[in-house]
């Protein structure tokens, strides 16, 4: 049986005796021991304009194949792989665009139903769970600072 291993290390001299954090984690099904045994496959995707882009889309495209039962896990990975350090990408969470560019996420509006959750700057990564519900409010974004070819990958890890 596959599973799938995640190993994070943080060493820094920010403190005066120095900090280290070393951490490996299972990728495992939800309530259980049994590792995840799927993922989508590494996808890039170069962007060339300052809009707001679908990049996941519960339950279509790269996704298809991902339960959408509420009970299942799913973990996911985005990296910004430009160089260029004042570049980024702001990652949120929420409802399916409806075509018009949603400039600011915004949690307190409810009819917008989304949230920006930060900034991948050059070299940045994130892993985190992820709901792959297939609703409205699950779908992964990402708008670029700049219109010229920026680099994500990405991929979804799920059972």
């Amino acid at each position: 049986m596959a599973t799938i291993t995640a190993a994070l290390s943080v060493n820094s001299d920010i403190t005066e005796y120095g900090m280290g954090i070393n951490k490996t984690m299972t990728m495992t099904k939800a309530g259980t021991n049994t590792g995840l045994e799927q993922a989508t496959g590494l996808v890039r995707k170069t962007l060339t304009s300052t809009n707001e882009v679908d990049l996941l889309t519960v339950g279509s495209g790269v996704v298809a194949d991902v339960s959408s039962s509420a009970t299942a896990a799913a973990k996911l990975y985005i990296k910004n792989v430009n160089s260029d350090s004042s570049e980024y990408f702001t990652v949120g969470f929420g409802k399916a665009s409806t075509g018009s560019s949603k400039e600011n996420f915004d949690i307190a509006d409810s009819s917008e139903r989304s949230v920006e959750l930060g900034r991948l700057y050059s070299g940045d990564f994130l892993i985190i769970p992820w709901s792959a519900v297939a609703t409205n409010y699950n779908d992964v974004f990402v708008k670029p600072s700049v219109a010229t070819s920026m680099v994500i990958e990405y991929m979804v890890f799920y059972e």
